[in-house]
């Protein structure tokens, strides 16, 4: 995960859950050193053991109930039983993520230090700042309203079926680890796309950088240069020619001086464009179980969520209910895309480069420049910058065609299973 001075916020966050049991100290040079806490790696260790076991606890007494309040029927106990375990997987291997990722999560710093420092003037710390606390509150706060408007829903049907002899609030109070793990699973996606959004500014002030840099003023550095060549005839024909000659002399070392800083400059922004896609690699391999399992507790979710809100059309068609559904499912898509939505962006801008590389080579004609161009050029063309969940599959917005299409089929057959259960 990223650990920078304007997303700072969102490491102590992940920090208290479970997702970050690192420890930060903020060096001479102005960035953050990161270290293992021991006591955090115990704290993320038993606090996600404890919430795993509780939880199935829970389910289990729900399930053995003589009056059990979500898993009334066969298929509601298979489908809530998949909406708990994949829950438990992804904060389970977020969790792990976390603390065995440390190697992992220091060399991506380190590399996105060293590409700070070089694009330091384009970096635009007070936005970058307003973003992370947008994505602290926006998802932690939407998530902390509907899983109290969940409880608050459940406990209602809990009241109305309870007994004498059987107290079916209880049920609902097991949930509530599982509830829990929601915060966690929620910490984990906006650490992920902070880390994604990260990577695309970074990618984007390189292009503008290759761009101010390279490819604006051209019409008045022609112009200027035309005018050079109009003073240089006149001198050359008002002075001796020994003179001429070492004025050209003393240009053309001027020229080549130039020359040579811009390569230099382009031979940079290779090595940081390099770097970049190496942190790509870092994250997707880092985290990429991670970032499967929430991809597939997305479309289970949606799947799941989706079908009891059929069911309660069909059924008693409870008003509460079927808006608290609505809900999810929109919480649900706007997760997957807190987590396709960044991958995305990084890669398109990733791809952006070489496009304007390939414009510098078209316009640029120095041999220095010219050849320094051809090598950036030559390594953008093997280089791929695309984040996948563990190789299995690239995270990008094709998979969202893909899941609309698998979300249909298997709502169909579950409620198909519903029928034929009565």
């Amino acid at each position: 995960m990223e650990i920078s001075e304007p997303t700072v916020g969102i490491f102590y966050i992940s920090k208290m859950l479970t997702l970050a049991p690192f420890a930060i100290r903020k060096g001479a040079n102005g960035g953050y050193e990161i270290r293992r806490s021991v006591l955090f790696t115990v704290y993320s260790a038993s606090l996600i053991f404890i919430l795993v076991f509780l939880t199935y606890r829970g389910l289990l007494f729900d399930a053995n109930s003589k009056i059990p309040v979500r898993m009334k029927s066969a298929t509601s106990k298979v489908v809530t039983a998949l909406d708990v375990s994949v829950v438990v997987l992804a904060t389970s291997a977020g969790s792990l993520c976390g603390l065995f990722g440390f190697k992992a999560t220091r060399e991506l710093n380190i590399r996105l230090r060293k590409v700070d420092e070089t694009l330091h003037s384009s970096l635009h710390f007070k936005r970058d700042r307003i973003r992370a606390i947008a994505m602290i509150v926006l998802p932690l706060g939407t998530i902390c309203s509907l899983l109290a408007l969940d409880i608050g829903t459940w406990l209602r049907f809990a009241s109305k079926s309870k007994s004498v002899s059987v107290n079916t609030e209880t049920n609902i109070h097991w949930y509530i680890p599982f509830y829990s793990l929601y915060l966690l699973l929620t910490g984990l996606h906006v650490s992920l796309a902070n880390t994604a959004f990260g990577l695309c500014r970074r990618y984007n002030r390189l292009n503008l950088f290759l761009k101010t840099t390279f490819l604006t003023d051209r019409k008045h550095e022609n112009a200027s240069k035309q005018k050079v060549t109009t003073v240089k005839s006149v001198l050359q024909s008002s002075f001796t020619s020994n003179t001429s000659l070492v004025k050209v002399s003393a240009e053309n070392q001027f020229n080549n001086g130039e020359a040579k800083k811009k390569s230099t400059l382009i031979r940079l922004m290779a090595e940081n464009h390099d770097s970049l896609g190496k942190c790509v690699y870092i994250v997707s391999s880092s985290y990429g179980a991670a970032v499967l399992f929430i991809l597939v507790s997305c479309l289970l979710h949606l799947v799941a969520t989706a079908y009891f809100l059929f069911l309660e059309m069909f059924n008693t068609k409870d008003g509460g209910y079927l808006w608290l559904q609505v809900l999810w499912i929109i919480f649900h898509a706007l997760r997957l895309l807190l987590i396709v939505e960044p991958c995305h962006l990084a890669s398109v801008e990733s791809k952006k480069t070489i496009q304007i590389v390939c414009e510098m080579e078209r316009k640029i004609h120095d041999p220095i420049l010219a050849e320094e161009i051809k090598k950036f050029w030559q390594q953008l063309l093997i280089m791929s910058a695309d984040f996948t969940a563990s190789g299995l599959c690239r995270v990008n917005r094709n998979i969202l065609t893909s899941f609309s299409s698998a979300i249909a089929t298997y709502l169909v057959i579950l409620i198909q299973f519903q029928k034929t259960n009565g």
